[in-house]
């Protein structure tokens, strides 16, 4: 089972500062920046602080929204906006409070119990009910497919061994938002699944793909199913205000998501590559949206006392990224990453910084290349099993 990654929320006490709003700025000039416009296959991404989540409790920096439109088989719908956009897991989360009311089938498993999931990540869990909707992302739609209802009021609490892998980060305040839209290189996502009855519930045999939560992209009803490519604009390492994105569905299908000029890099049956940093190779590392700081193992660095790195001046480290052991055909590219003093970021006016970054639990742990290090670039997801311009997935996909 694939533990899935999640957004590193930033509280308000740890960063020792009084904070007002957070949105606003387009950069250190302070301009108002202007959405981009965005083909029938795309998406706005936005990355602000959440006006559902005073800045005071939690800075939502670096954390990439897009709206989903999720329908029942009556095709009665309900828009959620602030939806966290995750490359590294798979499936729609939506918390049933953002729903509006929308009243959506009940999966069900063995001997007619309500399926359950119990989604891990790596600083906790989401416990919710499995059902099925098609959505509307962008000006496409989905054929339905299985999601997942956080805090589903059908079921009872999470169960203990699920409740013992962490804590429950399925919340607005733990997200960030009001659910998570995975879209990387994998369909279904993996985890733990239960049968429940009003009281209690019984952790099941992995059910098959196809009652598993979902990544929606192949369930694309157009050509724009065997991936998707996100580009994020370049920001000032000062910081920005308000920012804006654009996540395209289909990687080399059309005109708008065209793969010229991007280098290759097949991904292994994880999903990851080998990143070099200092000289050091991390194999099993990845590139993930979801997480808001790039984390790594940085040796002299110094940090604070939640492991941000806290240099004396701006780092701009060579990084090169390559095809994991086994995987081909082979590829490398590279690229820097920017690791910033977290002490002196001005989190009173800024929420999109391409310098944060975090230092891993051990010198052996992979790299997290997080939404920082996706300010300037387009990256590209190829689904396993889809082909695209570039080669079969898993493969990312870099300009």
């Amino acid at each position: 089972m694939k533990v899935l990654r999640a957004t590193r929320l930033l509280a308000a006490a740890a960063l020792g500062l009084a904070l007002g709003s957070c949105g606003g700025g387009g950069g250190s000039s302070g301009t108002t920046p202007v959405p981009p416009a965005v083909g029938a296959n795309q998406l706005l991404v936005t990355i602000e602080q959440n006006p559902s989540i005073p800045a005071s409790v939690n800075v939502t920096a670096n954390i990439p929204y897009v709206t989903v439109t999720v329908c029942n088989l009556s095709n009665q719908c309900a828009t959620v906006d602030h939806v966290v956009l995750d490359t590294g897991s798979y499936g729609l989360r939506v918390l049933q409070g953002a729903l509006g009311g929308l009243s959506l089938p009940v999966d069900t498993a063995t001997g007619g119990t309500q399926l359950a999931e119990c989604a891990h990540f790596l600083d906790g869990h989401i416990w919710g009910a499995v059902s099925h909707a098609s959505l509307r992302l962008g000006g496409e739609t989905t054929s339905s497919l299985p999601i997942q209802v956080i805090g589903s009021s059908s079921l009872p609490a999470a169960p203990a061994d699920c409740a013992s892998a962490g804590s429950d980060v399925g919340s607005l305040q733990a997200l960030g938002g009001n659910g998570l839209l995975g879209v990387g290189q994998f369909i279904a996502d993996g985890q733990v699944y239960y049968g429940c009855t009003a009281s209690s519930c019984t952790r099941l045999s992995l059910p098959p793909a196809s009652a598993q939560v979902s990544n929606p992209v192949p369930f694309v009803n157009s050509a724009d199913n065997n991936g998707i490519v996100l580009q994020m604009p370049s920001i000032p390492t000062s910081g920005a205000g308000t920012t804006y994105g654009v996540l395209s569905l289909g990687a080399g299908t059309q005109a708008d998501n065209a793969l010229t000029g991007y280098t290759a890099l097949a991904a292994d049956a994880a999903g990851d590559i080998t990143i070099n940093v200092q000289g050091v190779d991390y194999p099993g590392s990845f590139l993930d949206s979801g997480s808001n700081f790039n984390f790594a193992y940085l040796s002299g660095v110094p940090t604070d006392n939640n492991g941000n790195y806290t240099p004396a001046s701006l780092l701009n480290l060579p990084i090169t990224l390559s095809t994991s052991s086994g995987a081909t055909p082979p590829g490398s590219l590279n690229a820097q990453m920017y690791v910033g003093d977290y002490s002196s970021m001005d989190f009173s006016r800024y929420v999109a910084f391409n310098d944060l970054a975090a230092q891993v639990p051990s010198t052996t742990s992979p790299v997290d290349l997080g939404l920082p290090f996706f300010y300037g670039r387009s990256v590209a997801y190829v689904i396993q099993g889809m082909s695209s311009p570039l080669g079969y997935g898993p493969l990312y996909a870099l300009r």
